[in-house]
């Protein structure tokens, strides 16, 4: 996701922080200083936020252990404000799948809730002297279970991207086919997420609209890509080339590489070492480069990103969301060992769209052209 960083890496899992993460600890910070807490308070304070934090990401490891007990390899998880995202290599195959992965999460912080219950074991689910918060840490446990339980609640709600929202899909696809479970599930997340926006004005809450939007991006997110999924089924990369790409080679410096910038305004170029492509690079970090007046430096050094390359038999379904990441970057495919072109996401929109003129399906197309774009 952009705009986050990598913080450690656990069972090939990369852990991701967002920017935005920050902003809720300086959120923390400036409550407390208007309510003129002392600095013990306000440390008891931002303990207590990276410690639900620490259980938000326990919660996304739970999906990511569940998905690779069914062969699934979860790639990253990214920490937010209003919560984490972990992101698997692909959709579950089956309805039992995604419900055992989507509840997996939920169930860890029910089982840190009781783990925690056993260090307080003479308090009662919810009654509290009033005088114990957090900021002192008299109750620092029982609120931390508390949280948990929650969040366990908070996330079955039936609403995209949270595990409620999957779990109603899964459950709808026992009986329907994906996209239509999906569709529904998407709608009673979209009516969910009008409602957080409703609340949030009535009660005077920033984070329930904020809540409330992000649900319906991501629903909308959702669908968008299991009906582009279900377009390019059974088409292969290979069917798909562009063989018009534009190429810059690896050892040409920054400066030798803004002359062909002046002309060229492509925005992701294929780095080549000969005829083997070797990287990808988007036109901006050359431009940052002269802004630095890094002239010298060669370009295979600006690469950021490693490059994918794509087996050219592989059918688009089985590698859209690696395409799905950023519509406009452009990845290898190769025959064998043999490069053969190049493709990207919305080249692929553009061969639907052309391929498909006549047929019932391109009013479909052209409403997903017409997001992506």
């Amino acid at each position: 996701m952009r705009g986050s960083y990598k913080i450690l890496t656990v069972r090939g899992i990369s852990l991701h922080i967002h920017w935005t993460f920050l902003l809720l600890i300086g959120w923390v910070l400036l409550v407390n200083a208007t309510a003129g807490n002392n600095i013990e308070q306000i440390s008891w304070s931002v303990l207590f936020l990276l410690a639900v934090f620490v259980c938000v990401t326990l919660h996304e490891f739970g999906h990511a252990l569940m998905a690779a007990r069914f062969g699934i390899q979860a790639k990253e998880i990214v920490l937010l404000p209003i919560g984490g995202i972990a992101s698997i290599e692909k959709f579950p195959d089956t309805p039992r799948q995604e419900l055992a992965i989507s509840i997996a999460g939920p169930l860890v912080n029910l089982v840190i809730a009781g783990l925690l219950w056993l260090f307080i074991p003479n308090m009662s689910l919810i009654a509290r002297e009033p005088h114990m918060t957090i900021m002192h840490g008299h109750d620092f446990l029982y609120n931390l279970r508390i949280v948990n339980i929650a969040l366990a609640v908070f996330n079955l709600i039936p609403a995209f991207p949270m595990d409620g929202g999957r779990i109603l899909r899964a459950l709808l696809g026992f009986k329907l086919n994906y996209i239509q479970a999906t569709t529904i599930a998407a709608t009673v997340g979209k009516i969910i997420a009008i409602l957080f926006i409703i609340a949030g004005i009535v009660f005077i809450n920033p984070f329930l609209p904020i809540i409330g939007v992000f649900i319906i991006f991501s629903a909308g997110a959702e669908e968008y890509y299991l009906r582009l999924k279900s377009l390019v089924k059974g088409i292969k990369l290979n069917e798909v080339l562009m063989y018009d790409y534009n190429s810059l080679q690896a050892n040409m410096t920054v400066q030798e590489a803004s002359n062909i910038l002046n002309s060229n305004h492509s925005k992701y170029f294929i780095l080549m070492d000969g005829i083997n492509p070797v990287g990808a690079i988007n036109r901006m970090e050359i431009i940052k480069a002269l802004a630095d007046m890094n002239y010298t430096e060669s370009l295979k050094n600006l690469v950021k990103e490693k490059l994918e390359y794509l087996n050219g038999d592989k059918e688009i379904d089985t590698v859209l969301e690696n395409l799905a990441r950023n519509d406009e970057r452009i990845f290898p495919v190769m025959d064998n060992s043999h490069f053969i072109g190049v493709v990207n996401l919305n080249h692929i929109i553009e061969y639907l769209l052309l391929n498909k003129i006549n047929t019932k399906e391109y009013p479909r197309i052209r409403s997903l052209a017409g997001l992506l774009h």
